[in-house]
């Protein structure tokens, strides 16, 4: 008995180890390809807010919220645009791009096959991949 309840705690502890798959995605401040802007997000009154900020000077640009809170799983810029995509478990992977100076919804954006949801079950049940995953660049 003491055998089988020791097993089982071990295996409760190796699940709560087990790392949070976000694929592409990160919870971070992140950077757009070339550094020129940087995103930020933050939780206000339950949702969040992306906040996209110029790198060299720190200036607030735009900021727009994709979400609520609760069901937000992170934002990931494309390699060679200014687009950012959020994921979040009600509303889907969701695109904003830049637009007189706005990062506006692009809804018939389509999804670049580069960008990893949490939801690929191919690379979440893989964890030797996720180094080799893009993300776009963090500090």
């Amino acid at each position: 008995m003491l055998l089988l309840l020791s097993l089982l705690l071990s295996g409760c502890a190796t699940q709560q180890k087990k790392a949070e798959f976000w694929g592409s995605f990160t919870p971070e401040k992140t950077f757009s390809y070339d550094r020129r802007y940087y995103a930020v997000q933050t939780v206000e009154d339950s949702r969040i807010a992306v906040t996209v900020y110029l790198t060299e000077t720190g200036e607030k640009v735009d900021s727009f919220s994709p979400a609520r809170a609760l069901d937000f799983w992170g934002l990931c810029w494309e390699k060679d645009s200014y687009a950012i995509w959020t994921q979040s478990a009600d509303i889907g992977t969701i695109c904003y791009a830049p637009e007189d100076g706005k990062w506006t919804l692009r809804r018939e954006a389509v999804l670049p096959d580069y960008i990893i949801t949490r939801y690929d079950k191919a690379y979440e049940e893989h964890p030797e991949l996720w180094e080799k995953m893009y993300k776009s660049p963090l500090e």
